[in-house]
């Protein structure tokens, strides 16, 4: 085979297995009794995505090309065999050529070409190769586990504010905190979400370095307490990238609840439910997806969003914990009295 040939042929394998995100997205993976789908889709993805980088010449990479490709595919199709869906005979066609192209090269094999260029550009490529796959690895992996982080089967199953007629848990993603105030001390935090306020509470400076005014403040402000249905939440400054995402990027609130819920579009609902300790249950409720997600967008959701959106969203619900519980500390303080008095 030529160079090119064999170059296509491994970023149709990558792109092959990075389709399998369409399987956890569209909710295929969700059960908790049953993990074995979850289990095929992960040792899939990876062995695709590792067995493409074989193929673009990438060593060590390239003495594994063979079984992965053989594991990779037989495993994804007992996994799609054992999720009952149709509309996925496209992908299990892909699985049985490259199953079949994996014993052929085994046997008859063909020559996988060296690297085009200098040993630099080989370093750099592979060095990029390692971190893709491992970042590909580590949000294949930890997905069942941060998709629900924090929240107990309970409250995965109740109704709250913001949901849909009709939801379906395995289309949403909820994490969960316990914050030892009451939801009283709480909800002054919540309403100083937004660009223009207080931030998010998480890593600013990840969120500036893509071009986003946004600096936390960590102090309660009388001046931004007031919040009506019908707001923008501002998620940066206005006419951000030139406005590509719109003259003003953020999140409508639909539904406000003082000190119990605020729900914002393409948000979701942050919810305080109060404990019988007196502390407070503070919910993140969103839905991601849906059962006719395409794989080109589940690949770009599953891998431009979700690991993403958990990281920055556990540190704002882990900061507002912290202040919440550090402003009523300082509180009581204040109001102790002196040895003196």
């Amino acid at each position: 085979m030529t160079r090119g040939i064999v170059r296509a042929l491994g970023w149709l394998v990558i792109a092959h297995g990075l389709a399998h995100a369409v399987l956890p997205l569209r909710g295929l993976t969700a059960s908790a009794v049953d993990v074995t789908p979850m289990v095929l889709y992960t040792m899939s993805i990876v062995g695709f995505v590792a067995a493409g980088l074989g193929l673009l010449g990438l060593r060590p990479f390239t003495s594994a090309i063979s079984p992965t490709l053989v594991l990779s595919s037989g495993l994804s199709i007992v996994a799609i065999q054992q999720l009952h869906e149709p509309d996925l005979w496209l992908g299990g066609a892909f699985d049985c050529a490259f199953f079949f192209l994996g014993v052929w090269r085994g046997y008859a094999g063909w020559p996988v070409v060296g690297p085009q260029h200098g040993r630099v550009w080989h370093v750099l490529g592979l060095t990029a190769g390692f971190v893709f796959l491992t970042y590909v690895a580590g949000s294949t992996i930890a997905w069942q586990w941060h998709r629900t982080w924090g929240a107990t089967s309970a409250e995965l199953a109740m109704s709250l504010p913001g949901d849909k007629t009709f939801r379906d848990p395995a289309f949403e993603i909820q994490h969960g905190v316990t914050i030892d105030v009451g939801p009283e001390q709480v909800w002054p935090w919540l309403m100083q979400l937004g660009q223009d306020r207080a931030g998010f509470y998480s890593y600013d400076w990840l969120e500036r370095a893509f071009g986003v005014d946004v600096h936390n403040r960590f102090e309660l402000r009388s001046e931004w307490q007031e919040r009506q249905v019908g707001d923008l939440v501002p998620a940066t400054q206005p006419a951000y990238l030139g406005g590509l995402f719109g003259e003003n990027p953020g999140w409508k609130i639909t539904e406000l609840r003082p000190e119990r819920a605020m729900v914002l579009a393409n948000w979701g609902a942050f919810v305080l439910v109060p404990t019988t300790q007196g502390r407070t249950r503070f919910i993140i409720r969103t839905t991601t997806s849906g059962p006719s997600i395409p794989a080109w967008a589940a690949v770009l959701d599953f891998l431009g969003f979700q690991l993403p959106h958990f990281i920055m969203e556990r540190r704002m619900m882990l900061t507002i914990k912290a202040l919440a519980e550090q402003h009523r500390n300082t509180m009581a303080a204040s109001y102790m009295p002196s040895a003196t008095e």
